[in-house]
């Protein structure tokens, strides 16, 4: 503690002297000036600019920005004057190759510490705050990072155990099947929030959470894949495949988890007695569209809004984080996600990047087109 103490009060001291140094160079020249110009350029604006860095030293002392950035508001100072000095000294130099040296030479060279330092100080001070702006952001990174992991873990194991228990409950249990139903129905819910949040993890984590998107995903193909999977859960469902072949598309690596997460939505969502859910894939422009549309009761609209929005509040606010993964991948992905709600039901639309390779997928009609390209239905 007391090592912070003494370390905090040299480089304030640094600070200071940066001011102090030729603050009393001008002091000891005032003297000796009788032009009013040479006193005011020469002496007055000087001693203000090095008085200003020395009164610095206050406010930044009480700011949060103390003791670890400033070193760095010192650094930048010093760096405003002898940069300053320096132009000043080629100045000088250059003029007394013409001829006889100029009188004041330290004067001016001073003056022009003087006022680079406060340039400087005031450089260091913005540079600070978005230092420790980036510090903070970093930092809040990899405690949500250490969070998020523990969270997923210890949620996954705990809810394993439960459901086996359930199970074994339910072979014992006389009359028990209905509130054995009830708990594992919420057991599947945590499940789903932690695979959530593992996928969401790997989109905005740390591990490439810069880096450009590069896969290139046969849109057809994981459609296709995940229709397969979901009518052996989901029998009682009517699934409309896509009319096409081939349809590369350039997206997130997580697209399969995020197409997979919109069909199966519109199936789980939907309490009728017929569900139908119906997939097509078509070419819009330069892009691709993948139309997912239902007979269900359609996504709230406060959810909707709220994706919109890009937050959540206490009074608005969505149901799990399945719709936030679709969102945050599809900007990855540089893509446009719309919904729609009809009369029949509930519509979702995805438009990725269209690359080479494309084959026998249908062309989007004027309509398609249009809906696609309209900003009022973009929640981003």
């Amino acid at each position: 503690m007391r090592t912070t103490r003494i370390r905090t009060a040299a480089e304030l001291g640094l600070l200071a002297a940066v001011g102090l140094v030729p603050l009393g160079h001008h002091l000891t020249s005032l003297s000796a000036m009788s032009d009013p110009v040479a006193i005011v350029s020469g002496a007055l604006v000087p001693i203000a600019c090095s008085a200003l860095v020395v009164a610095a030293t206050v406010p930044v002392a009480r700011s949060p920005l103390s003791p670890t950035y400033t070193l760095r508001i010192t650094g930048w100072s010093a760096l405003g004057a002898l940069t300053l000095a320096a132009v000043a000294l080629l100045f000088v130099a250059y003029e007394t190759s013409q001829g006889p040296p100029p009188e004041g030479l330290l004067v001016a060279i001073a003056g022009a510490a003087s006022v680079g330092s406060v340039f400087g100080l005031a450089f260091g001070l913005t540079d600070a705050r978005q230092q420790r702006t980036q510090d903070q952001l970093e930092r809040s990174n990899a405690q949500l990072t250490v969070l998020n992991r523990v969270l997923r873990h210890n949620i996954r194991n705990a809810m394993t155990v439960v459901s086996g228990r359930v199970e074994m409950l339910r072979e014992r249990a006389d009359g028990g099947d209905e509130n054995a139903a009830v708990v594992e129905e919420n057991v599947d819910r945590l499940l789903s929030v932690s695979d959530h949040a593992r996928h969401i993890g790997a989109v905005i984590g740390d591990d490439g959470a810069d880096e450009g998107v590069e896969a290139v995903v046969d849109l057809v193909e994981v459609v296709d894949g995940v229709i397969e999977r979901l009518r052996a859960e989901h029998p009682d469902a009517a699934f409309d495949a896509p009319a096409a072949e081939v349809c590369r598309v350039r997206a997130h690596p997580l697209t399969e988890v995020v197409v997979s997460e919109v069909i199966e939505n519109a199936v789980v969502h939907n309490e009728g007695d017929a569900r139908r859910v119906s997939v097509s894939v078509r070419r819009v422009g330069g892009g691709a569209a993948l139309r997912v549309a239902d007979d269900g009761p359609g996504i709230p609209d406060e959810t909707v809004e709220t994706i919109r929005r890009g937050y959540e509040t206490s009074m608005r606010h969505t149901d799990g984080l399945g719709l936030w993964l679709v969102q945050w991948v599809v900007d990855r992905s540089d893509a446009d996600l719309a919904f729609e709600s009809t009369g029949a039901g509930q519509v979702v639309r995805l438009r990725f990047e269209r690359v080479e390779g494309t084959e026998g997928v249908p062309e989007g009609d004027a309509l398609a087109e249009a809906d696609g390209d309209t900003e009022g239905d973009d929640p981003r």
